[in-house]
C-alpha cells in the first residue's frame, strides 16, 4: 500500500477509528482484569479462612470423639 492509497478514500480516518476502538477495548479489558484480580484476592482470602475453620472443626471433632470414647470405655468398665 503506497501513501496515496493510505490517505485516499478516507483510509487514514478508518485506521484512526480502528485504533480508537482498540484502545477503548483495551481500556475496558484492563479495568475488567483489575476488577477480577481484586475479586480473586478476596476469594483466595475467603478460601484460606474457610480452610482454617475446617481444620479447627476437624480438631474439635477429634477431641469430642476422644472424650466420647473415654466415656464409653468407663461405661463398659462399670458394666463388666
Amino acid at each position: 500500500m503506497d501513501m496515496e492509497e493510505l490517505f485516499g478514500n478516507n483510509k487514514l480516518g478508518q485506521l484512526e477509528e480502528k485504533i480508537e476502538g482498540l484502545l477503548r477495548t483495551y481500556t475496558v479489558l484492563k479495568e475488567e482484569r483489575k476488577s477480577l484480580s481484586v475479586r480473586i484476592e478476596s476469594l483466595e482470602l475467603e478460601n484460606r479462612e474457610l480452610k482454617e475453620q475446617m481444620t479447627r472443626a476437624e480438631s474439635e471433632k477429634t477431641a469430642i470423639m476422644q472424650k466420647v470414647m473415654g466415656i464409653l470405655d468407663k461405661i463398659e468398665q462399670i458394666e463388666v
